[in-house]
């Protein structure tokens, strides 16, 4: 059984770091949101701006040197940014419409958790981290 968790994550090695990096930054954005909401701080869109930004910044360095093994560079980081941003945009819908709906602001938390890592990660692997193909 170990043996085989071992091959799965050698098999699946950025995919298992960009869930664990994605983890970490999700209690990052989570909490923040939480705490904002819960000490009425602000309401829930705005908590979500400052989540996001929060794990961003985390999610760039974690993943660049876990995931995907690439160096920080601000150019790398534009991209990065962009990619996030599309999220952003994703999550600030998600949580105004559960806000509009009148549902409780941890259904918006959850349609946004359910959603943005897939997203992410294919953008991040096809445009952030994407290695130009080898000369031939």
């Amino acid at each position: 059984m170990l043996s085989t968790l071992r091959a799965l994550a050698d098999r699946y090695r950025q995919v298992v770091a960009f869930i664990f990096v994605g983890g970490i930054a999700t209690v990052l954005h989570s909490g923040t949101v939480v705490v904002l909401v819960e000490a009425a701080l602000t309401t829930p869109v705005p908590a979500h701006i400052a989540g996001f930004f929060l794990a961003n910044v985390f999610s760039y360095f974690a993943n660049s040197k876990l995931t995907f093994k690439q160096s920080p560079s601000w150019q790398r980081y534009r991209k990065f940014l962009a990619v996030s941003l599309v999220s952003l945009g994703l999550t600030i819908s998600l949580s105004a419409l559960a806000e509009a709906m009148g549902w409780h602001y941890l259904v918006g938390l959850a349609m946004v958790l359910a959603s943005g890592p897939a997203l992410s990660f294919v953008l991040h692997k096809t445009v952030t981290f994407r290695r130009p193909p080898p000369l031939a």
